[in-house]
């Protein structure tokens, strides 16, 4: 459920693409100082955005700093661990374990090594923000229910990660509606990206999809997105545009640029790919 919130690198300032690539760097020295290196795994492009994004809604400025790249050895701007910053590594933390543990109780074995690899880091993130840490249990939990009943209704399943995102947000900082409604929207475009992306693998394997569940069985990802292309480009585009409606209305001026392109080329590059039947697009490398 991750790699979707990307910026469109070839369409980005070189400025803007260096503030992004220090939030991903700072990011990940956060979380190898609050757990073993690697924990540093947990650091991913959606939770970097995001990062961004608290910044820039609570007027926080962040501050630039030199440090070693355990990757490369070399010295990289990356944003100093801030209080933000350490909330979004928990919270990075919080949701690779959740979807991982999710990922076995759907039969995907091979991930309980993150879940076991991730069990003492997610402790000490859940006791630092115990809100979060039980609606996102709770949220998953519900999402595992409508799962197990092959639930139908693509609206009711992708609302468990929408509101998620947005109570989650509205915990961290003071949110208005302009930003409920953002992150609403965003987390319900990510997990329906997801499930357009997966959903020839699901069928041949499976697992519930709510794409499948609504529309009927997938053959190859080529026919079934052919077969309900009115249905999911409505899907798609309508959730975007209410995210664009309410990013329009935000008060965004720190990282304005990294958080802009994201937000208009950035999950528009992403929703063409994955309307055309093309996997996720993976251009922005760090």
């Amino acid at each position: 459920m991750f790699g979707y919130v990307i910026p469109d690198k070839n369409n980005m300032y070189v400025k803007d693409f260096n503030v992004f690539q220090a939030y991903y760097c700072g990011l990940c020295k956060a979380l190898s100082r609050s757990g073993s290196q690697p924990t540093r795994l947990c650091t991913n492009y959606d939770t970097t955005f995001y990062n961004a994004l608290l910044h820039s809604l609570t007027d926080t400025e962040p501050v630039f700093e030199r440090k070693i790249c355990l990757y490369n050895g070399k010295k990289k701007p990356m944003i100093k661990t801030d209080a933000l910053t350490a909330k979004v590594a928990d919270l990075s933390v919080l949701l690779v374990y959740y979807n991982a543990l999710d990922d076995v109780h759907d039969g995907r074995k091979s991930r309980a090594a993150v879940v076991g690899a991730l069990a003492a880091r997610k402790r000490a993130a859940a006791r630092r923000m115990p809100e979060v840490d039980a609606m996102m249990k709770e949220s998953f939990r519900k999402l595992s229910v409508l799962e197990k009943r092959g639930c139908a209704d693509i609206d009711l399943v992708a609302d468990c990660f929408a509101s998620l995102m947005r109570d989650v947000t509205r915990r961290l900082i003071p949110a208005d509606g302009h930003t409920d409604t953002f992150m609403y929207n965003l987390g319900r475009l990510v997990y329906l990206f997801d499930a357009v992306d997966d959903v020839e693998k699901d069928g041949k394997k499976g697992r519930y999809n709510p794409l499948i569940a609504a529309y009927g069985k997938c053959g190859t990802k080529a026919e079934f997105l052919e077969n309900n292309a009115q249905e999911l480009d409505f899907l798609l585009r309508s959730t975007y545009n209410r995210l664009v409606g309410a990013y329009n209305s935000m008060h965004i001026v720190v990282s304005e640029g990294v958080l802009s392109n994201t937000v208009y080329l950035g999950l528009r590059m992403q929703m063409e790919r994955l309307l055309k039947g093309d996997d996720k697009c993976q251009v922005t490398r760090l």
